[in-house]
């Protein structure tokens, strides 16, 4: 038997090549989408934390023309925000954040017991309302909405056995 005349063959390759070529599309389409997922985070919620970095910063400036330098508050606050710096995902990025609004609540408030001149107690306050601003901005992010939206359409078939076979993971949530 000839290899050009074996039809049990040829019909062996052209599943392989369908198989391959719908794991190959599949792949790359629900890459891109979930690239496009992150990328939302990346390119904008992302700035918003590092502005709500720099408000917490400008708080730790205040705090510190009255507080001890080592105080625990303006440490804590440091922490935080290095914790923002070396955060890498979504989630690590929350806690983060979560952390940084906690430090800037205590240093609102410690500051708040302390006579402050004019200027800083006005730096006191816009700081402290700009980092619940922003805050209240991610919050209301669609983020979370569109990683759902994804991580549904990744857990149906057959999405879910090309992403099982691609190893295409699930989008991670802000939370």
């Amino acid at each position: 038997m000839k290899f050009k005349e074996n039809r049990v063959l040829a019909w062996i390759l052209v599943a392989i090549v369908i198989i391959a070529s719908v794991l190959i599309s599949g792949s790359v389409s629900l890459s891109s989408q979930r690239r496009k997922v992150m990328n939302s985070f990346y390119d904008t919620m992302d700035n918003d934390l590092n502005t709500k970095s720099s408000y917490a910063d400008n708080l730790s400036g205040v705090a510190s023309r009255y507080l001890d330098r080592n105080s625990e508050y303006i440490n804590n606050m440091s922490d935080a925000r290095d914790m923002l710096l070396n955060a890498k995902t979504p989630n690590e990025k929350y806690a983060a954040s979560v952390s940084i609004t906690n430090a800037a609540a205590a240093l609102y408030d410690v500051l708040g017991t302390i006579n402050l001149n004019d200027t800083d107690e006005r730096l006191r306050r816009s700081n402290y309302a700009d980092i619940i601003a922003i805050d209240d901005i991610l919050k209301r992010s669609s983020f979370n909405q569109d990683v759902d939206k994804f991580n549904e359409e990744l857990n149906k078939f057959p999405a879910n056995v090309i992403a099982s076979i691609t190893r295409i993971k699930e989008a991670e949530y802000f939370r």
